[in-house]
């Protein structure tokens, strides 16, 4: 994490009327992301083919990721800086405890919400999870039981989005991304915030 990127967090204990619905004893962790630094990813079938430019706005482009740790559920919401019109999105998150890394994916395309939670590649059978990808708050939020990840004492949470791109060539996959802990994207590793400790 660079010293310009931990000096925009800011960590503090809210009202839990704010930001997510949570238990009043819950610590919150603010991190303010760049607006614009997003980015495009993609696959090119023939060495002549070019990456589109990154939209402007970018339906990825995250600027604020709220995290709140209670006693028995953990809360994330995931400001985004335009997502009006996205038929097809997704945000993964990294989930870093003292047991061990969880991997949780909302998946959104059109009206429907997909949420899986995994550990070491295996799915996590956690029926209390919940997601919902709002576009008109440009947010997407996720609330997991904290006994779903072992229960810890703390969690690190690392997000990144990702929107696929419209093509008329062939040749070209492409995806705007954004990571909500960084100004850059790296694709074998995401940014990760403070701990948060359990309330």
């Amino acid at each position: 994490m660079s010293y310009r990127l931990a000096a925009r967090l800011i960590v503090a204990v809210l009202p839990a009327a704010l930001l997510l619905p949570t238990p009043a004893h819950a610590e919150k962790v603010v991190t303010h992301d760049a607006a614009g630094d997003a980015g495009v990813v993609g696959w090119l079938a023939e060495e002549d083919a070019q990456l589109p430019p990154t939209p402007d706005p970018s339906p990825a482009d995250i600027v604020r990721t709220v995290g709140a740790h209670g006693e028995r559920r953990l809360s994330i919401a995931v400001h985004f800086l335009d997502l009006a019109g996205v038929r097809e999105h997704s945000t993964r998150f990294l989930v870093r405890t003292p047991a061990g890394s969880f991997r949780l994916d909302v998946r959104a395309k059109g009206r429907r919400t997909r949420t899986t939670l995994t550990q070491r590649g295996q799915q996590v059978d956690c029926r209390a999870l919940r997601a919902r990808f709002d576009a008109g708050a440009d947010m997407v939020t996720v609330s997991v039981p904290t006994a779903c990840l072992s229960s810890p004492r703390w969690v690190r949470l690392g997000v990144t989005a990702f929107a696929p791109l419209p093509m008329t060539d062939p040749a070209v996959l492409a995806s705007t991304v954004d990571d909500g802990h960084r100004d850059t994207v790296r694709l074998n590793s995401v940014g990760t915030g403070p701990r948060i400790h359990r309330g």
